[in-house]
């Protein structure tokens, strides 16, 4: 919605101000110069009106409250939004306007009294994964006569974070036999390290542990804080690392929507996933739910720097968008040289593609109207 924020006559301001041109004309026609006086009264009333509207600032404020802060697209969102009067004006407020992504709510305000407005309740439901403003609210002013308004901006606005979209994905996957190449330890037993206490197995300390469990030689030997583990336990490790290079906003939107799908399969198979997008890096143990890595995922945006590797030694799925030569060896040559999963547009360079797979990499082509759920089946007999 547009609108001027310079005081305009209302509906009686223009009445006022034809009445005077009337009396103007009246006055000259039939010769009665009274009528010129009443007509200056007029005009100088609206005018008025126009300069303690245009100077003046309403004593209000806006209270808003969001509910969920972070949704699933297409999540209904509740919106609480109060007018509250903080101190005394001139000027009346007769209307708002709650600006929110993808259209706006308004209302007309009734005053009930001294200190107390009447709160708005209303729903949005936002589709594009990313972060949407709610607000700010706006008012429509008028002097005590209504003979002019204009809008005002009252200051503050709230933010609500959609997540990408997810689909159920199948573990009938060939994907699932590429992440699952090499099952990883997480805990280290301690006799093997020269630690003694051969039955014990040490793993990082991880936030929450209590610190009776705490393991000072393994700690002294890694130089980092060591949890003793009662039994060595095996579990899937696997790092998503999706590429904001290139390609357009829906090409990038299809690899998060992608990745946010696995994250939710890996998860529910008890791995542990390193997400690295941008420049956050998010590990997800299969006890903590995915939502900060979710978040990470909704946030992305298109950059040009090259996506990082995340951590050594680990299953490695990449969700890359058109990839050319340089990408392909510059990828080979990272430290962890261990083939990985990618997801490559169907417009990427064919030489490019075809380096990876001499290296052993599963390369996935993709387009950006492809089904997440179908491809991920279909992955190994996609060319």
């Amino acid at each position: 919605m547009s609108w001027s924020r310079w005081p305009t006559p209302t509906r009686r301001g223009a009445a006022f101000l034809v009445a005077a041109v009337l009396a103007v004309v009246c006055a000259f026609a039939w010769s009665v110069p009274v009528l010129v006086q009443v007509a200056g009264v007029l005009v100088g009333i609206l005018a008025l009106a126009l300069i303690a509207v245009a100077f003046g600032r309403p004593a209000w404020s806006a209270e808003r409250d969001v509910d969920p802060r972070v949704a699933d697209p297409g999540e209904p969102i509740g919106v609480h939004v109060r007018l509250r009067r903080e101190g005394h004006s001139a000027l009346d407020v007769v209307e708002w306007w709650e600006d929110a992504s993808g259209g706006g709510h308004s209302g007309v305000l009734l005053d009930e009294g001294r200190g107390r407005a009447p709160g708005a309740r209303y729903e949005v439901r936002l589709s594009q994964r990313g972060r949407h403003r709610i607000g700010p609210t706006s008012v429509r002013v008028s002097d005590p006569f209504g003979l002019a308004s204009r809008w005002v901006e009252l200051p503050g606005e709230s933010s609500v974070v959609v997540l990408p979209r997810r689909v159920p994905l199948s573990s009938d996957s060939p994907l699932m036999q590429v992440l699952g190449g090499r099952d990883h330890l997480v805990e280290h037993r301690a006799s093997a390290r020269g630690l003694g206490e051969p039955d014990v197995l040490a793993r990082p300390y991880r936030f929450g542990d209590p610190v009776k469990l705490l393991h000072w030689k393994a700690t002294a030997h890694r130089g980092s804080l060591m949890v003793r583990q009662e039994e060595q336990q095996t579990r899937r490790r696997v790092v998503l690392v999706v590429d904001t290079r290139g390609g357009d906003e829906r090409d990038l939107d299809w690899r998060v929507d992608a990745a946010a799908s696995v994250l939710e399969r890996l998860h529910r198979d008890d791995a542990d996933v390193q997400v690295v997008v941008d420049e956050a890096t998010v590990d997800v143990a299969p006890d903590v739910a995915p939502q900060e890595a979710l978040i990470a995922l909704a946030l992305a945006a298109p950059s040009a720097s090259i996506a990082r590797w995340g951590d050594l030694g680990a299953d490695r799925l990449v969700f890359a968008g058109r990839i050319d030569v340089e990408t392909a060896r510059h990828w080979l040559g990272q430290p962890d040289r261990a083939p990985a999963a990618v997801f490559v547009h169907a417009s990427s360079d064919a030489d490019a593609v075809e380096m990876l797979r001499r290296e052993g990499w599963a390369c996935v082509r993709y387009r950006d109207r492809d089904d997440v759920a179908q491809l991920w089946i279909e992955a190994e007999v996609r060319s």
